[in-house]
């Protein structure tokens, strides 16, 4: 799945726009426009759980900004001390390769995440970094395959390359957030999956506030709960420097 915006917790919609199915592409296109992300300052608490039910807690805090069809995003791990300090940020352009940069302070620089990096674990939980691609990649189509009184089941299959095969989503009809993700591998096994476990209302908007992904195969599971979020801040809460690999450096 692309465009999976940690910053946002909106799980695929903004990127399924391309090549698909016209019913799909009108569900797709209409849950982009409820959801669009402009400026917005958050802090989560993220919980990776193992195999045997152990738990690690991380908190980071994510600055989003959207320039007319460019939209960035800023990760930083705020705590425990071992994550504490790395970044990670994200610049989507519209006519160009998406820009994904990783800050570690141990190797104190930035490096850019690309090819097969892109499908390794982030951070130790079960995102993958290309779970924040912002694009969904060359060759991907989408099909409806489900229309009832709750939901709206969009298909899509991944192009040449992707580390899945496909993947389904589950899009509410009285809100058309995206609800459950499941990615499933060559055999037709379902290798993980996403689902939204709350969520509130902010300034009008329902935010889901409490997520979980899980790693099928490992039987671990990561849990993403929004702590504070402040939507439509201005430019200077989030300016053009925090998107910038010296920015990073500065305050690794």
């Amino acid at each position: 799945m692309r465009k999976l915006l940690l910053a946002s917790l909106v799980l695929v919609w903004a990127s399924l726009a391309g090549a698909a199915d016209r019913s799909a592409k009108d569900i797709l296109q209409d849950a982009r426009r409820r959801y669009r992300v402009e400026n917005a300052v958050q802090t989560m608490k993220m919980t990776l759980v193992s195999r045997s039910g152990k738990e690690r807690v991380r908190e980071l805090e994510i600055k989003v900004r959207r320039d007319g069809d460019i939209l960035s995003s800023y990760t930083r791990f705020l705590a425990p001390s071992d994550v504490a300090g790395t970044q990670l940020v994200l610049v989507d352009h519209p006519d160009q390769d998406d820009d994904q940069l990783l800050y570690l302070p141990a190797l104190e620089r930035v490096t850019r995440i690309a090819g097969k990096a892109r499908s390794g674990s982030f951070m130790g939980s079960d995102f993958r970094y290309s779970d924040f691609e912002l694009d969904t990649g060359a060759g991907s189509t989408h099909t409806l395959l489900e229309e009832n009184a709750e939901w709206w089941v969009v298909e899509t299959t991944c192009g040449p390359g992707d580390a899945d095969a496909r993947f389904v989503t589950h899009i509410g009809r009285a809100d058309s957030l995206p609800r459950k993700v499941e990615w499933f591998d060559s055999t037709g096994a379902v290798t993980r999956r996403m689902t939204v476990d709350q969520v509130d209302m902010k300034d009008g908007v329902p935010v889901p506030s409490i997520s979980r992904m899980e790693d099928l195969k490992r039987e671990t599971s990561t849990r993403l709960e929004i702590t504070e979020i402040a939507l439509g801040v201005t430019v200077e809460q989030v300016p053009d420097e925090v998107f910038t690999s010296a920015y990073m450096e500065r305050n690794g």
